[in-house]
């Protein structure tokens, strides 16, 4: 059993092969299909499923690439703002065997509508749960920006509470793997840490330590984030899909 990650320089975007007995999923892939290809074959692994925790706007996803070479199946939270044409609909509670791992979708709204993370259960270890991809959901120090619905600014913010105290509930012991690290322009403030767990994150994290939800609506509504030039094209190729991996 086995748990890889991808970093893509430049955005510190971290994507992730997690597999066992010949079978693997990736969460969240970029368009440099190669790097999971050659990872799957280290571990002799057939990538069977492809998941995306919510429609990216800082790169283009590489599902549509990855599942046109390797046969997988591709799965996207089912609230998205439009239908994600290349994509099945994963929603909350939803399961994917691979191999001696269950993945559980967890439904997390907030940073955008369709966000969800994605719940690694160990079956050797009495079905343990070990991991949580937690895409823009959960970083290491920091939480999801809110600002992508300027109407629904507050209620975007109050959904992200309600999904950061469903990952608390899951442990402290849980590892955490985010989407992105330090860096990243969707978030401030990162640690250079790429994981983290439950329990650090619930202790250390500001985002954690707002007093109420109110509080953390508040904290949120202030912020102002960069919104770059390129996210709407961004959004909108991974709407309808990209099939050609750069060379």
């Amino acid at each position: 059993m086995f748990v890889e990650s991808v970093k893509t320089p430049g955005i510190a975007h971290l994507s992730y092969l997690i597999g066992s007995d010949g079978e693997a999923c990736v969460i969240d892939p970029q368009l440099d299909t190669h790097h999971y290809l050659t990872l799957a074959g280290k571990h002799e692994c057939r990538i069977t499923t492809i998941i995306e925790t919510h429609r990216n706007e800082d790169f283009i996803s590489g599902a549509v690439a990855l599942a046109n070479q390797t046969g997988a199946n591709i799965y996207h939270g089912k609230y998205a703002d439009e239908p994600i044409e290349y994509a099945r609909k994963a929603g909350n509670g939803d399961k994917f065997e691979i191999g001696k791992w269950t993945l559980e979708v967890i439904a997390t709204p907030g940073h955008t509508k369709d966000s969800i993370c994605v719940l690694a259960i160990d079956n050797e270890q009495d079905g343990q749960p070990i991991g949580v991809f937690t895409g823009d959901t959960l970083f290491v120090s920091e939480v999801g920006r809110t600002d992508f619905y300027p109407e629904e600014m507050e209620k975007m913010a109050g959904q992200l509470y309600d999904s950061l105290q469903t990952l608390a509930n899951l442990g402290d012991d849980i590892i955490v793997y985010p989407a992105h690290g330090a860096g990243s322009v969707c978030g401030s403030g990162m640690a250079e840490r790429e994981f983290t767990t439950i329990g650090i994150e619930k202790r250390q994290n500001p985002g954690y330590q707002c007093t109420s939800k109110k509080a953390f609506i508040e904290r949120k509504l202030k912020e102002n984030h960069y919104i770059a030039p390129y996210f709407s094209k961004m959004e909108q190729s991974n709407v309808t899909g990209m099939d050609t991996p750069l060379p």
